[in-house]
């Protein structure tokens, strides 16, 4: 079986057990405690994946990570995964994970590129204007990349939306070369 089929396996199983325990938003909140750990140091992934590591070794470190700081259904499952020897996992089971709860919860989450700093209010209006086309809630992520010379790009998943002036520059050079071609 592959990692990718594994990893959603685990993510299914533990979606519907917090969905039972209505405990969907604690564990997607731990997730997101456990990412940051993953960010912040390279080697937690390393050496989870270590099949030098023994498994006693990996269940200790889980637990002084975090015993204290997640949920007791999440550490349970963190210490199910090294037992059954699937830790090294964890970062795809996180990413499905996501996914089930953002699908649930009729959320996406959009990428948003602006030229400069735009302020709240159209921020918001941006994100409203979206959210009404695409009928979810969006989690917004700005970022800004002068190289798009002004207007924005707004990306979902895999569709993009491209009303940066970069674009229509292109799209204008490439109508213009076209009808110089079809004139030649």
């Amino acid at each position: 079986m592959t990692e990718q089929k594994v990893s959603l396996r685990y993510a299914r199983a533990l979606f519907d057990t917090a969905k039972i325990t209505e405990s969907i938003d604690t564990v997607y909140n731990d997730f997101l405690l456990i990412s940051q750990y993953f960010v912040i140091s390279k080697e937690l992934s390393v050496v989870l994946r270590s099949p030098i590591i023994q498994n006693w070794k990996k269940k200790q470190l889980m637990t002084e990570l975090f015993q204290k700081n997640v949920s007791e259904l999440t550490y349970n499952f963190l210490l199910l995964l090294t037992e059954k020897q699937r830790e090294s996992f964890l970062i795809d089971i996180i990413s499905y994970y996501e996914r089930l709860y953002l699908a649930y919860k009729n959320t996406i989450k959009a990428y948003i590129t602006s030229a400069r700093e735009i302020d709240d209010s159209l921020k918001n209006k941006i994100v409203s204007e979206f959210e009404n086309k695409l009928s979810k809630k969006i989690i917004p992520n700005f970022k800004i990349d002068p190289a798009i010379k002004g207007g924005i790009t707004v990306r979902v998943d895999d569709w993009v939306y491209d009303a940066s002036v970069r674009n229509q520059l292109n799209q204008l050079k490439n109508k213009l070369i076209e009808d110089m071609l079809v004139l030649n």
